[in-house]
């Protein structure tokens, strides 16, 4: 059965809609649509806002209140971080880089979070009494209940360090943490008017997975439900500190295109020199819109060992849409789109009963911090005394 943050969406989705339309949409009864738009009125989260003829009495429209409450979003991985407020409506009213946690301690880097917290509040000018809480994207596998990393990503330091009690503690605010391909899935369906499954391809640091089933995110047992970036592409490759050889990541992410850039000395000089790989492959997929003939290379190769993955991505779960986000993607996303959409069109197993359509996300560097925020508004309308 839809819960309500699904009944939400569609009210989002279609801007007013009726209890009626909403009924049809989901398969609901009228009696237990009744049932589900007046929790939601009673949250403050949805309002009458006009009727429409119809036989009989004229039908009421419902829509978002938008003002009602607001969410805080954060991603962050090694190597980038961007922060967000949303309100109920999913628009972004502020938004901020903040210092990418690198190869810092969880204190520190967590003291920078809550600053930024501080800052994109004061840009919002939003009631704080109104914000329910901050919304965290970043590595999996978590433990989603305990506020933790299961992972020593970055550092070591991060496994086991309560990231969502701390932060909870800097700041005065309820804290979520998310899977950041999970999150930017869940952003994307905030951020349009996506189809109730999709899959993400991630690209950040590294390369990730989610995907969204009929409106519902699959977080599997440590919220890493796909991780695409340890599928192998070559049985016979190098070996992956996972325990498997040939992995995606390995090949075709972003730390392995600047490896393979540096060992070309040509190349390398006409690169960005970067502390960090993902500033570095940045400047290599300039590079290749900009003719390079080398960086161009680079760029096909990993575009090519991502197609690989995602066509088995597409098999596994039959799914019509592939959206790719994250930083990443910034400039060279079509490249990817392009070199990812001709390959599924002819290498996946249903191509001769239903196309997939690869895209870019509304906006490849906020999907997983608005994701991230919606999370939170989420986690409120799946809860048990709210259902």
């Amino acid at each position: 059965m839809p819960t309500l943050a699904a009944v939400l969406d569609l009210i989002r989705a279609r801007g007013s809609v009726s209890r009626v339309e909403l009924a049809e949409a989901t398969g609901l009864t009228a009696a237990t649509m009744t049932h589900a738009v007046r929790k939601l009125i009673g949250l403050r989260l949805v309002h009458e806002v006009g009727t429409v003829p119809s036989q009989g009495t004229p039908r009421r429209l419902l829509g978002i209140r938008t003002d009602s409450c607001y969410m805080v979003g954060i991603q962050f991985d090694a190597y980038t971080g961007t922060g967000v407020v949303v309100d109920v409506a999913g628009t972004v009213l502020a938004q901020r880089e903040l210092p990418a946690p690198g190869m810092r301690s969880p204190a520190d880097a967590i003291a920078d979070i809550a600053e930024t917290v501080r800052l994109l509040l004061q840009d919002a000018a939003v009631p704080r009494e109104r914000v329910l809480g901050i919304g965290l994207a970043t590595y999996g596998p978590q433990d989603r209940e305990a506020g933790i990393l299961l992972t020593p990503q970055p550092t070591p330091e991060w496994q086991g360090h309560p990231l969502a009690r701390t932060l909870s503690e800097a700041t005065g605010l309820p804290v979520s943490i998310e899977n950041d391909a999970t999150a930017a899935g869940i952003g994307i369906q905030t951020l349009s008017d996506s189809a109730s499954s999709f899959a993400v391809v991630y690209m950040s640091g590294g390369i990730g997975a989610g995907i969204i089933l009929d409106g519902h995110p699959y977080r599997g047992v440590t919220s890493n439900g796909l991780e695409l970036g340890h599928i192998s592409v070559n049985a016979l490759g190098a070996p992956c500190d996972c325990g498997n050889r040939g992995c995606l990541d390995r090949v075709a992410g972003p730390t392995a295109i600047v490896e393979q850039a540096l060992a070309d000395p040509e190349l390398a000089d006409r690169i960005e020199r970067a502390a960090d790989p993902l500033t570095a492959f940045l400047s290599i997929g300039r590079a290749a819109l900009h003719g390079d003939r080398a960086a161009t290379e680079l760029i096909a190769t990993s575009t090519q060992r991502l197609a690989v993955a995602t066509v088995t991505l597409v098999n596994l779960f039959d799914i019509g849409r592939v959206i790719l986000a994250g930083r990443a993607f910034t400039d060279i996303g079509p490249v990817y789109r392009d070199a990812l959409q001709t390959v599924l069109d002819e290498a996946i197993f249903m191509r001769h009963v239903h196309t997939v359509q690869v895209e870019l996300a509304p906006d490849v560097t906020q999907a997983a911090a608005v994701g991230a925020a919606t999370v939170i508004l989420r986690n409120l309308l799946e809860s048990p005394d709210t259902t």
